[in-house]
């Protein structure tokens, strides 16, 4: 006798509860307490979430379905992130970075060197629409820099990475940037426009800590010392040619003609490498094993080996396996309708347009943190959200706005997001040690809830009234 098929029945709100704050616990505990990569306790906490999914009649095919889901739209970044790996060998090789470092060296004051950071990192991931690129390329040069003048690293990458995530917010070019007025329905100069007023406070607020940090922590800079350790090091060990920093501004120029971001990356490389061949004089096995394995390099001056030993393709497996498993959890999370019950607690409990706002910016807030992934927070949150935006009358940017505020900000803190594992792997330190520091990540979704509990910056459709 046939049994009969079993349905699958979403999981409630208090098992799928038990299960996010389990995560959470798992992650915290091991990466913190314990000092360990935060893959073990997400992939526990899928197999978790799988068995759970498989009690309440889920199949694995379904559940593999989600995982399915989840993973293909981050395929392309996946290859981006191995591209950058190969872009930051082949500038080492080349002598790229190291000249940007030795020029860097000769012009920055110690005082100003954050808000230098900080403005320059806006600067270029603004014109790249890439956080990862810009922290895996002028990221290195400008914490070699901040070592050298003696700045603690975990404030050079703090203000690095605020400076990434702010210009990855704002440039039409980024992937999140176009996303979030995506999933909301509104178009991405109307959702760029919107977000000024929240964002310009934050960063302004971030000049000025900054600022402040820079002169506290330029009197405890090195004497002069370090600084010449670093330019001796890198003059013995590279060609230094001004003709080297044609190649940042090259890809500057592949943007403005709209060059798609793989081949871009790409031919950066192809930069390095044509320089590591030329003026470097690097042997072509030599310049292959350092972009699968990483530039590695002995000049006797221990910050200057810290600077130089980084890339590679095998030095992006971690930040890509940590992906993978990450947006694995996410899928089974959500195919087995445990987000769905969490989420919609929080949506029942919404009665007025600037608690919309606000419920809006801290689920994504808490779906970043439960699942690591920006793509995650932005587009659950966003499907959920949007049918209460329009019941409202609130403009789709208001949605689009705060779904960024959280969901693309925070990215770069969460120690094991996608790129808190890229920032840690490119520079060398880890997100609970620069995360603190990183004022802008933090603060941004702070202004959001504050501009909207004051019922500000919440534009409506025309002829709709506006709700309590």
């Amino acid at each position: 006798m046939n049994q009969p098929k079993k349905t699958a029945r979403p999981v409630g709100f208090p098992l799928a509860a038990a299960v996010f704050v389990l995560l959470i616990l798992l992650v915290v505990s091991f990466t913190a307490l314990l000092g360990s990569a935060p893959h073990i306790p997400l992939l526990a906490a899928a197999v978790l979430a799988a068995a759970v999914g498989a009690a309440h009649g889920f199949s694995w095919q379904e559940m593999m379905d989600g995982i399915t889901d989840a993973i293909q739209p981050a395929l392309p970044a996946l290859l981006i992130i191995m591209s950058i790996g190969i872009l930051i060998a082949a500038w080492m090789a080349g002598g790229i970075i190291p000249t940007m470092v030795y020029y860097g060296l000769q012009i920055i004051s110690p005082r100003f060197f954050l808000v230098t950071a900080l403005l320059l990192c806006s600067l270029v991931s603004l014109a790249i629409g890439s956080s990862l690129s810009t922290i895996g390329t002028v990221g290195v040069a400008l914490f070699g820099i901040g070592e050298a003048l003696g700045i603690p690293s975990a404030i050079t990458v703090g203000a690095v990475v605020s400076g990434a995530y702010f210009g990855d917010k704002m440039s039409p070019l980024s992937d999140t940037t176009n996303l979030a007025p995506s999933v909301s329905d509104t178009n991405v100069f109307d959702h760029i426009r919107h977000m000024m007023m929240t964002t310009t406070p934050t960063y302004l607020i971030c000049i000025l800590i900054y600022g402040v940090l820079g002169f506290v922590f330029a009197n405890g800079a090195g004497d002069g010392g370090d600084v010449q350790a670093t330019l001796g090091a890198l003059g013995k060990e590279f060609t230094i040619h001004p003709v080297l920093l044609l190649p940042p501004l090259l890809v500057i120029v592949m943007v403005i003609f709209r060059i798609p971001a793989l081949p871009g990356l790409l031919g950066a490389a192809l930069l390095g490498i044509l320089a590591a061949l030329t003026l470097q004089g690097t042997g072509f096995e030599a310049l292959l094993g350092g972009m699968m394995n990483g530039f590695s390099a002995e000049t006797g001056v221990a910050q200057v080996d810290t600077l130089l030993n980084r890339g590679g393709i095998m030095s992006m497996m971690r930040t890509v396996a940590l992906m993978i498993i990450a947006l694995s959890f996410a899928g089974i999370f959500e195919r087995t309708g445990m987000a769905g019950s969490i989420l919609e607690k929080v949506v029942a409990r919404v009665k007025s347009d600037k608690g919309l706002v606000i419920a809006t910016i801290l689920t994504a807030w808490g779906v970043l943190l439960g699942t690591g992934q920006q793509y995650v927070a932005i587009i659950m949150t966003g499907r959920l959200f949007r049918p209460l935006y329009r019941e409202r009358g609130l403009k789709p940017q208001n949605l689009s706005r705060a779904l960024e505020d959280a969901g693309t900000v925070f990215g770069g803190i969460v120690p094991y997001s996608t790129g808190a594992g890229f920032t840690e792997n490119a520079l060398g330190v880890s997100a609970w040690q620069y995360g603190p520091f990183t004022f802008f990540g933090w603060l941004n979704p702070l202004v959001a809830i504050a501009i909207a509990a004051m019922g500000k910056s919440m534009p409506k459709v025309e002829g709709k009234e506006p709700k309590a």
